[in-house]
């Protein structure tokens, strides 16, 4: 089996895969709170590869060498710039941690403090979901009245749901009440993303592509030729 097929097909895989986190992240770039992902890969000597049809393994093609695989996937939790906007219902929180907000039965957290009333005077965020206080109950707004802090003794082992928030892992820890926490009111945090250094890794990305490709066309080259000359005899 010419293991350079595969070998430059999972380069490509992981190539786009990290075309596609960089796109997220800029695209997140004006993002209230948004934290960048970070990739991690793992390298591995040796691995069966299968045909699959529908889904199930067919037949044992054999095995690649030497190939990467996207290992993980981590928020860099990193703070963004603090930016005054005045607004009453705006909070940022300067330091770590994480305000609660109410999703359906769970309760997910996020650095987003760009908060607004519902209708019946309830604290909530852009998604009307709502923001919880110390005892993880709704907050009725009125002056004076902050949300709570949360925090976990490892962020960067968090979950991303959606693009601002996040939920537990058994690595990260569980959220506790952060009392000390330092809030600002009339302040919102914005995104950690570094446009320059994403749009470096992007091209950085694209141009490993384009060799893997050639690779792969280089041994298609080389597999046509061998089938030729076999004939031939």
């Amino acid at each position: 089996m010419h293991t350079g097929f595969y070998t430059a097909t999972m380069g490509m895989l992981v190539d786009q895969a990290m075309i596609n986190n960089i796109a997220n992240n800029l695209a997140n770039i004006n993002s209230t709170g948004y934290k960048a992902d970070s990739m991690s890969f793992e390298a591995i000597m040796s691995r069966k590869i299968y045909r699959t049809s529908l889904g199930r393994k067919d037949a044992f093609l054999g095995n690649t060498v030497n190939a990467v695989v996207v290992d993980r996937v981590a928020p860099d939790m990193a703070e963004g710039s603090l930016e005054k906007t005045g607004g009453p219902t705006d909070f940022a929180i300067n330091g770590p941690g994480f305000f609660a907000i109410k999703d359906g039965k769970e309760i997910v957290y996020t650095r987003d403090g760009s908060f607004s009333l519902s209708s019946a005077g309830y604290l909530v965020d852009n998604e009307g979901r709502e923001v919880l206080n110390a005892a993880l109950k709704p907050i009725f707004y009125k002056p004076g009245v902050r949300p709570a802090v949360f925090d976990v003794e490892k962020p960067n082992y968090l979950e991303k749901v959606g693009n601002t928030c996040f939920v537990p892992t058994k690595e990260s820890g569980q959220f506790v009440l952060k009392p000390d926490a330092k809030i600002l009111k009339g302040y919102l945090e914005s995104s950690n993303v570094n446009a320059i250094r994403e749009m470096v890794n992007m091209i950085n990305a694209y141009r490993h592509y384009e060799i893997a490709q050639r690779v792969v066309t280089t041994e298609d080259s080389l597999f046509s030729t061998s089938i030729s000359v076999g004939r031939a005899r």
